[in-house]
């Protein structure tokens, strides 16, 4: 594959379920959760903030354990990002998509502390069930990286302002496809990572992350590709930025587009890879664990399980538990080796596009017509507590702050919380 070395300059220069879990949790930072699948691309915390039941108003019947719901314009199916007191969710106009928006709501109160729009530049048509808003934005701490399927990537500070914006498209007309783009992007090492692959121009990009010149780019294969970007760190304690699609898994430098590994796996198009206490776990005919060395060696496969199958959502891993796939309402449970172990129906249950999150030893999952399921798994099995109907599609990866669970439905953004 080969890397290009850019110098872009970016429009604006800145003035000022399948679920699979293993054994291991990194995501220790509930008041934080900076990007799609958490804070290092695994949906788990040891939080316990889920409560056990929650309910909408209906038929005069007051909510139960909803703290505010804040209803936004356009339509979106990204998830939410937690950045302290600030939750950060994107939406796109209804006119085509022709505007992505970029929202800051405030954690207590549902209230809206700063919106802002671009027009984009890119091909905004999707497949109806998808929206222009599809990519989960992502943060540095400092800054908020919101991507649309247009291929338009805006940077914002905490506060608001524009630090600059680029059109992807600029470079790469054809860019696009007739479902739509969603991999959602990834920061790491000063680095905003982005990958858009599709029929006629794919490519990965890295973008510096305080100036939005474009570092490097890195031809893919033209195939239509959903899955998101992880970051794996190697023993050596540097970073790699693992990009997968049919045909391969590679492992790319952040700072420098440097392909330093590869590995020979039909990987998921749609559901991404996890990494948890130095193992890659790769959706690859059912999940394949990798244990990753030194970040320019190539890793070493620990063991192969079949019986977890990744469709549409994506990878986690808890502590202490074992592996679990969700796939068609199916939720599977097995050993760290991939033996099984039990299996569980959700009742009822539909699509599952957004990705399932775990909170202590509660899973919370909702598929696509907003059905939202309460798992406990403190007792060695997947018993399902309550089940919610939000009336509202979700489409869009839950996130977890302090004190609560925030789900973006299409139309609004929701608060969950022990009342």
């Amino acid at each position: 594959m080969k890397t290009l070395k850019l110098a872009t300059l970016p429009r604006l220069i800145p003035t000022g379920l399948t679920l699979a879990v293993s054994l291991f949790c990194t995501t220790h930072c509930s008041a934080q959760w900076t990007g799609f699948l958490g804070n290092r691309g695994n949906p788990v915390t040891t939080a316990s903030v889920i409560p056990d039941s929650f309910a909408v108003e209906k038929d005069g019947a007051a909510a139960v354990n909803i703290a505010w719901r804040r209803e936004l314009p356009g339509r979106s199916v990204s998830g939410p990002i937690v950045l302290g007191d600030k939750v950060i969710t994107t939406s796109s106009s209804a006119m085509e998509g022709r505007w992505g928006s970029t929202t800051a709501v405030d954690a207590k109160n549902g209230n809206i502390v700063w919106t802002r729009s671009i027009k984009t530049t890119g091909r905004p048509y999707c497949h109806p069930t998808s929206a222009n808003a599809a990519p989960t934005p992502c943060s540095d701490g400092q800054r908020v990286f919101s991507f649309f399927s247009s291929n338009d990537l805006v940077c914002y500070d905490l506060d608001g302002n524009l630090q600059w914006f680029r059109s992807l498209v600029d470079a790469h007309p054809l860019a696009g496809n007739d479902v739509g783009m969603s991999a959602s992007p990834v920061v790491t090492d000063g680095v905003v990572i982005v990958c858009v692959e599709c029929q006629a121009d794919s490519f990965a990009a890295g973008i510096d992350a305080a100036t939005g010149v474009t570092l490097w780019e890195l031809a893919r294969p033209r195939k239509a590709n959903w899955s998101s970007p992880v970051v794996v760190t190697g023993t050596d304690g540097k970073n790699v930025v693992v990009v997968h699609a049919g045909n391969s898994a590679v492992g790319v430098e952040p700072k420098t587009g440097k392909s330093v590994w590869e590995l020979d796996e039909k990987c998921s198009t749609i559901a991404s890879a996890s990494f948890v206490n130095g193992t890659l776990y790769l959706p690859a005919g059912g999940v394949k664990a990798y244990r990753i060395g030194a970040s320019s060696d190539k890793p070493t496969l620990n063991w192969s399980a079949q019986k977890i199958n990744p469709s549409s959502a994506s990878l986690a891993v808890v502590d202490s538990f074992g592996l679990l796939g969700l796939n068609r309402g199916v939720l599977v449970c097995c050993d760290d080796k991939g033996e099984l172990k039990w299996q569980a129906r959700l009742p009822d249950a539909g699509q599952f596009w957004s990705t399932p999150v775990i909170a202590g030893r509660k899973l919370f999952a909702a598929d696509a017509k907003g059905k939202c399921f309460v798992v406990d798994l403190r007792d060695d099995k997947g018993e399902v507590l309550t089940v919610t109907d939000l009336g509202a599609e979700v489409l869009g990866s839950p996130a977890v702050g302090a004190d609560g669970l925030y789900v973006r439905s299409t139309d609004a953004l929701w608060k969950i919380k022990q009342l």
